[in-house]
């Protein structure tokens, strides 16, 4: 009976998932043509040009099966795919996973088959970090679920929370760096009480459980990763599990987590000024009950501001006064057509025009991105180019010369473009790469 009550709650949880991406289709542009190489542990596949993106996973998913296997505690039990697409557009076709690949998800690792699906994304070290990350979900999931989705049903395995498996995964792939540095900063000092270890949810059992974990092995060491994990699986209970270890429970390790970040950020209070004290708030997300006002943009008159916002529900660019911020217009929507699926607000930017008539910014449009300039007082007045390279992000409108440069990339390179702009059609438009990244190579 409990398993079969253990059934039916993982059903409502996936079709709960699945009821939360409607209107989300999942649409075919291409048909790839998939290869794969073999190496000690795992099955990569790839389709070309995307060769050498399987080589660097190669590499670097058989040094973090040795690091996470020595940390953790043990070895996969059989062999692991890692399916591989050249752009986060290719990833966003995948029918491995039967949901919709939004934005700002950088990989994925299934429980059905216990595979990971990661996209290249143009960054080296971005691509990296999440061969590390997924393949602690690979390790747990092998560890405590059996590997699959049928034997996690059959076993009455104990559930690894959030925090411990996102939090885990981001202080196995990284070193601790400024951005997790702000995230515990604001916590710490803006927020009213610090959530106990349990609740830490959302984007906070990233960061949080990151922190955590940081804090554990700097009190504990590294080596208390693994009886951590092996004492949950001996007690079969999580606080069981981590109070053996630990030697307290987890309300006393929230307690001594709060009292590490006072100690280590409160200081910032007497030593750094408040924001509050030497600007002017424009946007209140509180007052638009909404979560994202990002990525502003001042107009060369500095009278008007271009951003990112979700105010009204889906993502959109709008324009707001400087003075007060009060919303005069909106630019363009996302997630409503083909044409503007996507506004990349994970690696945004607006630019305006030197006579601040216009705007310019990148979108997903269909199979790829495009680059938009639009009319700051018509934006139905618009013109969309796409370009042969597999990402367009944060383009920059030189206001001497008339040229947009953006940051693009084509398989495994890294350019810097350059678009010569003028008030014709898209079709006189042309680019030509500034700069290149070398490519890596392997022993």
């Amino acid at each position: 009976m409990l398993k079969l009550l253990k059934y039916i709650i993982l059903l409502v949880l996936v079709q709960s998932t699945l009821f939360s991406q409607f209107g989300k289709n999942i649409v075919q542009y291409d048909q790839f043509n998939w290869h794969y190489i073999q190496t000690d542990h795992f099955d990569i596949y790839y389709y070309n040009p995307g060769k050498q993106q399987a080589e660097f996973v190669a590499h670097y998913a058989e040094e973090a099966y040795q690091k996470i296997k020595n940390l953790i505690g043990w070895g996969l039990n059989k062999r692991s795919d890692i399916i591989i697409y050249n752009s986060h557009n290719d990833f966003q076709q995948t029918n491995v996973i039967p949901f919709y690949m939004e934005e700002g998800i950088g990989g994925v690792t299934e429980l059905m088959k216990n595979r990971m699906v990661i996209p290249y994304d143009g960054s080296l070290k971005e691509f990296k970090h999440v061969i590390y990350h997924e393949l602690v979900h690979v390790f747990i999931n092998d560890g405590f679920y059996g590997g699959s989705f049928m034997n996690m049903l059959k076993n009455n395995n104990v559930s690894i929370p959030l925090w411990m498996n996102e939090g885990l995964a981001e202080y196995l792939a990284d070193d601790w760096n400024t951005n997790s540095d702000m995230w515990l900063r604001d916590l710490a000092i803006n927020y009213e009480s610090m959530p106990a270890i349990p609740y830490l949810n959302g984007y906070l059992a990233y960061r949080g459980g990151q922190s955590v974990w940081k804090f554990i092995t700097s009190k504990w060491g590294e080596e208390i990763i693994a009886e951590i994990f092996s004492n949950i699986k001996y007690k079969r209970d999580l606080n069981k599990g981590l109070e053996k270890s630990l030697g307290i429970s987890i309300k006393e390790l929230s307690s001594q987590w709060h009292q590490h970040l006072k100690r280590r950020y409160w200081p910032d209070i007497e030593n750094r000024e408040d924001i509050k004290d030497i600007a002017r708030q424009l946007t209140n997300h509180v007052e638009l009950h909404n979560s994202y006002n990002i990525a502003p943009s001042i107009s060369p008159s500095g009278e008007q501001i271009a951003m990112y916002s979700n105010k009204d529900g889906e993502m959109a660019i709008y324009l707001i006064s400087s003075q007060d911020g009060e919303f005069l217009s909106k630019i363009a929507m996302g997630q409503v057509s083909s044409e503007f699926e996507e506004l990349h607000i994970l690696k945004p930017g607006i630019t305006w025009s030197p006579d601040g008539e216009q705007l310019a910014f990148a979108v997903k449009s269909g199979n790829s991105d495009a680059l938009v300039i639009i009319d700051v007082k018509n934006p139905k007045n618009r013109k969309l180019k796409k370009f042969d390279v597999e990402g367009i992000f944060r383009p920059s409108w030189n206001p001497i010369n008339n040229k947009i440069a953006f940051i693009g990339y084509n398989n495994f390179s890294m350019s810097l473009l350059s678009s010569k702009r003028s008030f014709k059609p898209f079709e006189e438009i042309n680019f030509s790469p500034l700069n290149k990244i070398v490519k890596p190579g392997f022993k």
